[in-house]
């Protein structure tokens, strides 16, 4: 049974997509991803991501500043991120990749916690989902969230956190994104608690060319492995294979409306 599939998190503008993203469309549409997501990392990509949805029917894109790319110049950035904004893009879906990361012990929280929340007044004042990347950092997150309460909601892009931490992002209105991580045998935690959450509040995604699955490693990773995340998951759960397909998609369509 073929069903229809949506990555909901994936680089096309990065290495090797930008030399054959044709080549990785089609293979990926072969495989049922009818639909992609593409966010930016900082403003050096915002231009890329934008044409490449022009260039794609069903590419869609997210615009925003990764934790882990923020600028010198970040309040600069910022307002340019905020002036894009300003004009009517129908591809551009979400404001991301943004959040926080506090794997390296040396950064600058203040600063990711400022650019983070200004882009989360942005997205509560155009009333769009948010593409939210949290390593290390939920309970921060978690705070910004709680304090701003940005009415649409988003996505916790590559969650691998706890039951209990996961709630608390689903109580804010937002989604869980499940990820290759859920393929590895060694990822018990991440896996009972995709098993438990609430199907309606799961989408699928590759962080293609990263975070490749179990058993593709050294290979990038790409948007028609999808539907291998797809089959991890049905592993996971109790509902039927029907039930989950229609489940992450419809997620996906009532999240970000495409």
């Amino acid at each position: 049974m073929s069903f229809k599939l949506i990555d909901t998190h994936c680089h096309l503008d990065f290495s090797p997509f930008s030399e054959s993203e044709t080549y990785y469309l089609n293979k990926a549409q072969e495989s049922g991803v009818t639909k992609f997501i593409v966010p930016s990392v900082n403003q050096l990509n915002w231009d890329k991501v934008s044409e490449l949805a022009e260039r794609n029917e069903g590419v869609y894109y997210a615009l925003g500043i990764h934790p882990l790319f923020i600028s010198s110049d970040y309040e600069h950035e910022i307002e340019r991120l905020k002036d894009k904004f300003k004009v009517q893009a129908q591809a551009r879906i979400a404001i991301g990749e943004c959040g926080l990361d506090f794997w390296d012990p040396e950064c600058n929280r203040d600063i990711q916690i400022h650019v983070f929340r200004e882009q989360c007044l942005l997205a509560k004042t155009h009333q769009l989902p948010l593409i939210v990347h949290s390593r290390k950092s939920h309970d921060h997150v978690l705070k910004v969230l709680r304090e701003i309460k940005p009415e649409k909601g988003g996505v916790i892009h590559g969650f691998s956190g706890s039951l209990q931490q996961a709630n608390q992002f689903i109580n804010l209105g937002f989604y869980i994104g499940v990820g290759g991580v859920i393929s590895y045998e060694r990822a018990i935690k991440t896996k009972r608690t995709i098993s438990e959450l609430s199907l309606d509040r799961l989408l699928l995604e590759t962080d293609a060319p990263d975070m490749p699955l179990s058993g593709f490693q050294g290979v990038p990773n790409s948007p028609d492995k999808v539907r291998h995340i797809l089959e991890c998951l049905i592993l996971l759960r109790k509902e039927s294979r029907k039930t989950i397909a229609n489940a992450v998609y419809r997620n996906t369509n009532h999240l970000f409306g495409i």
